[in-house]
């Protein structure tokens, strides 16, 4: 589930191009950390980003159900700021060429 959650980062044109990943928890700030201690015990993973202004913490889990009805991936996605402030909740589904677009669920 991490790399699909790598791949719709990585391919949504949510990030500049000179984002860097972030892999360890410990490197994250205390406000995301907190996040992270949220998320993983419910099932969810996180990914996170910085350039030299911004970091974008991304937590997500896998719809079986829905994956199953549509026969793909579908993440339901949590974007936070670098103050772990929630920016945007979405059901993503990848298409057969790995583009993934905003699904209403």
């Amino acid at each position: 589930m991490e790399r699909l959650l790598e791949a719709y980062v990585s391919r949504s044109g949510l990030l500049p191009s000179d984002a860097f990943q972030i892999r360890a928890l410990r490197a994250l700030s205390p406000q995301l950390q907190r996040v992270v201690a949220r998320a993983t015990p419910k099932g969810h993973v996180w990914a996170c980003w910085a350039d030299s202004y911004h970091t974008w913490l991304f937590t997500c889990e896998m719809s079986l159900p829905l994956s199953r009805e549509r026969g793909a991936p579908v993440l339901l996605v949590d974007q936070y700021d670098e103050a772990g402030e929630l920016k945007d909740s979405g059901t993503w589904v990848s298409d057969q060429e790995g583009k993934w677009r905003r699904s209403s669920g």
